[in-house]
């Protein structure tokens, strides 16, 4: 079976968002290097002081990341089963 543009396109973009997770740690790896040469600091820190922080985590479900991507994931599944499911519309009939 061969596929058509817009199935090519649709089979990229899935490719593409399936492996868009992947490439954000390899690039944040890079990022993060520390310099070889060790210096100490002019001037040293003061006493640490005490601070008490209380936060409260309140996300909702379809703003955390694994939501999204399973939501992308799907929509981009369904998206390729509609254009899979569009045939070609020759009709053969044998005798």
């Amino acid at each position: 079976m061969r596929h058509t543009a817009g199935q090519r396109a649709t089979l990229a973009l899935l490719a593409a968002l399936i492996l868009l997770p992947l490439a954000h740690p390899i690039a944040a790896g890079a990022q993060q290097q520390q310099p070889q040469g060790q210096s100490k600091p002019a001037v040293e820190a003061p006493a640490a002081a005490d601070v008490e922080v209380k936060t409260t985590k309140e996300t909702t479900w379809y703003a955390n990341p694994t939501w999204i991507i399973v939501g992308l994931v799907v929509l981009a599944l369904v998206v390729v089963l509609v254009f899979a499911g569009r045939g070609s519309n020759t009709t053969v009939i044998k005798s």
